[in-house]
């Protein structure tokens, strides 16, 4: 193996563990899977609970850079959530791992993966907020912010679900269909999304 294996590694652990479980992945098994010895796969994680930890970590990390880019930004509620739906997508589509096998783990330790949850409260506040501000403005339709903001994530996450089956369409084509049906189901005028589309290609991408 050429190069930093880290990717590898957590893909393979979170591939293993969602067949075998948290329990049922031994660290050999990790090792083996990535064609590492069970010493060199020490060098980068010395025990599993490490490598837990990473996978969660990288599960928030990016999607909080996202919202805080898209919000320093500026620009409608619409816009803002076109932008980070299109790029919250891309980053799950890119991860080497199933985000739901992250919440499966987290949720089965919520004590050893606090800091998850905290994050993960993060992320879902920012972005009702950016949706609470929507529906004040008459930009968005009124909905229950914090149900409809669990509702955009879920979303995203349900494409990177089946996008590591094998995709039939581009990263591109995907988070840009799936921003404009979650942006027009929103929106107060379903009418002006080619305008908030403009807007949000206007503001530009975002990337974690």
């Amino acid at each position: 193996m050429v190069g930093d294996p880290t990717d590898e590694i957590l893909a393979a652990a979170s591939r293993l563990i969602g067949e075998l479980g948290v329990g049922g992945t031994p660290m050999s098994r990790i090792a083996s899977e990535v064609g590492l010895k069970q010493s060199s796969l020490y060098y980068y994680f010395r025990r599993k609970e490490e490598i837990l930890a990473a996978m969660v970590a990288r599960a928030n990390v990016v999607p909080l850079e996202l919202v805080k880019q898209v919000a320093a930004g500026g620009g409608s509620a619409g816009a803002q959530l076109h932008r980070f739906v299109r790029a919250d997508v891309a980053a799950l589509c890119a991860l080497p791992f199933d985000i739901n096998d992250i919440h499966r783990i987290a949720v089965r330790d919520p004590v050893e993966f606090a800091s998850y949850w905290k994050e993960r409260e993060s992320l879902e506040r920012q972005l009702a907020r950016i949706i609470r501000r929507g529906t004040a403005d008459g930009d968005l339709r009124s909905v229950d912010p914090k149900l409809a903001a669990v509702t955009v994530l879920s979303n995203d996450e349900g494409v990177q679900n089946w996008y590591r089956l094998g995709p039939r369409w581009s990263v591109a084509t995907i988070s840009t269909h799936l921003a404009d049906l979650v942006v027009q189901g929103l929106l107060a005028d379903p009418a002006r999304l080619d305008a908030v589309r403009a807007e949000a290609d206007e503001l530009g991408s975002v990337n974690a």
